[in-house]
């Protein structure tokens, strides 16, 4: 009776941990990772029984991950479907009211080509930063870096951009407190980087108003006093087709800040937005340590 007794025990002890850890991985078989064995035991069954809860918690990770990328996929094809339908649908239209002779007056139809034409060129534009993001985001894609002066791109970008800000009188400010600062990188790049923000500044900013672009130490920033982001959207800016301040962007296609970050991130430089609405808007970049002339030659 004691044998018995005890190989009861021996044998309850033995199976009941099994089929706790057989019910989780059936559980895990179905897709279903959130059963756990919770088997406290200091033997090869409670080894076993952690391995198993460890399995369980990095095929939920990886379960998570994949419905996020997933919806992300989903929502890349939505919005890159609406992007692209908005200006087929204003081309197609306009070529049809011209070619039925709907539109006959001289004005009327200069007026249509030229809506045609602004919308190609907004496709243009968006197949082109398509095609950017999509190199940028394949890390076999090569960037051709050399030792570059920082300040020469910013410099360059300046110049640029001031000329697009002569239509609303705005004022960009330089300021550098060092004439080099030498890194690796791209110079075409690292100036469409610039651009970017550049654009993004004079587009959001009032007539007669300042931008400031500062280099200070390792710190690069680029402030406009415009309409500002809220607090809520900061996290979304470099999202793809992410958009934000409402009709003041209506012509953006939402992939700008999203290449500039891929830039950022090809050359190590760390990228943040800062905001006060209704004050002022900071693109803040902190730039990898500068190389010593030794290591330019």
């Amino acid at each position: 009776v004691l044998v018995f007794v005890l190989s009861m025990l021996f044998s309850w002890k033995f199976t009941k941990p099994l089929n706790k850890m057989r019910l989780v991985a059936e559980k895990m078989s179905e897709h279903d990772y959130m059963e756990r064995c919770n088997i406290d035991q200091k033997d090869e069954i409670g080894q076993l029984a952690q391995t198993l809860d460890g399995l369980g918690e990095r095929l939920l990770e990886a379960d998570q991950a994949s419905k996020k990328l997933e919806q992300l996929r989903r929502d890349f094809i939505a919005n890159i479907s609406h992007e692209l339908r908005t200006p087929v649908t204003v081309i197609r239209g306009s070529l049809e009211a011209l070619c039925d002779r709907i539109v006959t007056e001289p004005q009327e139809v200069e007026d249509y080509h030229r809506q045609m034409l602004a919308e190609t060129l907004f496709l243009q534009r968006l197949i082109n930063d398509l095609l950017d993001l999509s190199r940028l985001q394949n890390t076999d894609f090569p960037i051709e870096k050399e030792p570059v002066n920082l300040c020469d791109v910013v410099q360059d970008v300046v110049r640029s951009s001031q000329r697009l800000g002569q239509q609303k009188n705005i004022t960009i400010q330089l300021s550098l407190d060092t004439p080099v600062y030498i890194i690796e990188g791209d110079y075409g790049r690292l100036r469409q980087m610039l651009l970017i923000f550049l654009d993004n500044s004079i587009k959001f900013s009032p007539e007669q108003s300042k931008i400031e672009v500062a280099l200070l130490g390792s710190r690069l920033t680029v402030t406009d006093h415009g309409c500002g982001v809220k607090q809520e959207e900061l996290p979304h800016v470099f999202d793809r087709f992410y958009k934000t301040r409402g009709e003041t962007n209506k012509s953006g296609s939402g992939l700008g800040l999203a290449i500039s970050k891929q830039i950022s991130e090809r050359h190590g430089i760390g990228l943040t937005m800062t905001s006060i609405p209704g004050e002022a808007t900071s693109v803040v970049l902190q730039l990898p340590p500068a190389l010593k002339k030794g290591s330019t030659d």
